[in-house]
């Protein structure tokens, strides 16, 4: 399995409840067109919060910068070879120019980008895939657009958020307010190159994947010694400050909007690009 996620900024002067109309309603009909073509099984718009509450919260907490962006779109794919056979179809082409032209009406897609990714699973319980954040649920989904410093390269990184990070906050997962976590790291992608180029996203050697948690809202809060979980919240921080230019991050809340919601199967990887030979993340 993987996926691709657009972190899509609207136009300046476009109204907020105008651009969220479009790209629940004519923008996903768009892509309903051409996406099954290309092997996507689940096709999710992921709506920002950006006054929420529990953003406010979660910027502050991570010490990141203002939110970046009204919405994330993911396709996710069971087999690469669907996404390479279907797109050189000419008749998907089309259909996919059509979108993209309706999109440079509404979206500034130099302050939006596109990485494609393999999910490094952090806690996913038994019932994972039954947790969504959709409105009528009882979760909310954060996300942690990840930017690193320039110094470290993309492996170094994702190394350490994985290996280190993940096995930090699998440590302390009694003190998370997230029922499930995932780490979507960056992976090399002819498409996704030829895709920034073409549509003109942002382009940052920099960003190395995101993070996505769902916390469920009504949950019973924890108890424990305000200075233990002070302890914890600082050790978290610290280690994000060791691979993550958090100023240049961006955190937030969003709801899910499962516009196709088929089965998604996991196989493993074929052909040139194994899966890597130890747990870590290195691609």
């Amino acid at each position: 399995m993987f996926k691709i996620s657009f972190f899509i900024r609207k136009k300046d002067n476009v109204a907020q409840n105008d651009f969220r109309d479009y790209w629940l309603g004519e923008h996903a009909a768009l892509c309903k067109t051409y996406l099954p073509k290309i092997g996507v099984r689940q096709y999710l718009k992921c709506e920002v919060l950006p006054d929420h509450p529990m953003t406010i919260a979660g910027m502050h907490n991570y010490q990141t910068g203002s939110v970046a962006f009204d919405f994330v779109d993911h396709w996710i794919f069971n087999d690469i070879q669907d996404l390479r056979l279907g797109a050189a179809d000419p008749e998907v082409q089309q259909l996919m120019q059509a979108a993209y032209s309706s999109e440079d009406n509404w979206i500034d897609v130099s302050r939006s980008n596109v990485h494609m990714s393999t999910d490094l699973m952090q806690f996913f319980p038994a019932d994972g895939n039954e947790i969504r954040a959709t409105e009528d649920s009882s979760f909310l989904k954060i996300y942690y657009h990840v930017r690193i410093f320039p110094h470290l390269t993309r492996q170094q990184a994702q190394l350490h958020w994985n290996a280190c990070h993940g096995a930090e906050s699998r440590q302390h997962i009694r003190y998370s307010q997230q029922r499930k976590y995932i780490q979507a790291h960056t992976i090399d992608s002819t498409f996704i190159d030829e895709l920034a180029v073409k549509r003109g996203y942002e382009i940052d050697p920099t960003i190395i994947g995101h993070a996505e948690g769902w916390v469920e809202l009504n949950q019973a809060p924890k108890k424990f010694a305000e200075e233990e979980s002070a302890e914890v919240m600082s050790m978290t921080m610290d280690d994000i400050d060791l691979f993550s230019d958090k100023e240049r991050g961006s955190v937030f809340f969003a709801t899910e909007h499962y516009v196709l919601d088929d089965q998604v199967i996991t196989r493993p990887a074929k052909g040139d690009k194994p899966m890597p030979e130890f747990f870590s993340a290195v691609y």
